[in-house]
């Protein structure tokens, strides 16, 4: 599969310009990201386009580096270019929370199919509308476990990310249609409005300490605790740039909330972080106290 890796801000607002000149105003986008698996962070790594003619790879982890990149993306994506996904949500918040970048003119197809009943994945949407299944489910989860992070790309990891963006304009004009026959001009009508806001932060970010499972479940002093330990292991895990789960599995870190200390739970080789851990279970009892 040919396509253009695009690195450069100049070859990014080039591509922008000839789009606008050649009256090019929709395209397809998808996200391949890392999300503390193999690294510290969240990180958009590359943003896949296609415009109907050719395909498209942005290396955001380049230009994300570069002011001049950075103002392109934004350019691109806060711009009034349309741009087809699947499920945008998890990809608009990463926009936010890792490039500053609140995305817009996004048309999420999901929004359609959703409304038409279907809960699934853009696999089963491309088999259920265009009749046939783009790819095996062990293909697809090797890929999403694999590490985006690395230059240059493996070929066959582009080829699996330019897969997303293939079908998206024959599953919008297919969904399109479905929804022009099955759906009632009011339903049709909250459709669209959904779409149109589709990209948009629907709540507000939570902080990490409260996406822990069973957050909620914790009493008030647990969860004062779990918040600097989680603080404390969140920087332990920045400065070695691994993921937080290398220094420690959430699993102690709740063990270590509801206990009000490290001591105990704590083995080897995390024994090592115990003055860190300790600083945090201190904190929490000064704030404890304070309140």
């Amino acid at each position: 599969m040919d396509y253009t890796f695009i690195s450069k801000a100049a070859d990014l607002f080039s591509l922008l310009e000839r789009w606008n000149a050649e009256g090019i105003s929709c395209v397809a986008m998808d996200f391949e990201e890392e999300s503390n698996l193999h690294c510290y962070g969240e990180h958009v790594c590359i943003i896949q386009l296609y415009d109907k003619k050719d395909y498209y790879i942005l290396d955001a982890l380049a230009l994300a580096k570069d002011p001049a990149g950075l103002d392109a993306m934004k350019s691109f994506l806060e711009g009034p270019v349309e741009k087809i996904m699947f499920a945008c949500q998890s990809d608009a918040a990463l926009a936010r929370k890792a490039l500053g970048i609140q995305m817009r003119t996004v048309y999420d197809v999901r929004v359609i199919a959703m409304a038409l009943g279907f809960n699934g994945n853009l696999t089963g949407l491309i088999e259920r509308n265009l009749g046939f299944c783009p790819e095996s489910t062990s293909q697809k989860k090797k890929y999403q476990t694999a590490n985006w992070m690395r230059r240059p790309i493996p070929k066959e990891q582009i080829e699996y990310a330019l897969s997303d963006v293939r079908y998206l304009f024959e599953l919008r004009d297919s969904l399109v249609v479905e929804m022009e026959q099955k759906l009632k001009p009011s339903e049709k009508k909250r459709v669209l409005h959904e779409i149109s806001i589709c990209a948009e932060q629907k709540n507000p970010e939570r902080p990490g300490w409260e996406k822990i499972c069973n957050f909620k479940m914790l009493n008030k002093a647990e969860k004062v605790y779990i918040k600097y330990f989680f603080l404390a292991r969140d920087g332990l895990a920045r400065k070695a740039d691994v993921p937080a789960t290398r220094i420690l599995p959430k699993q102690l870190i709740v063990q270590m909330a509801k206990r009000g200390t490290w001591k105990g739970i704590l083995e080897d080789p995390a024994l090592r972080y115990e003055a860190v851990f300790e600083k945090a279970r201190l904190d929490a009892e000064a704030e404890l106290k304070g309140n």
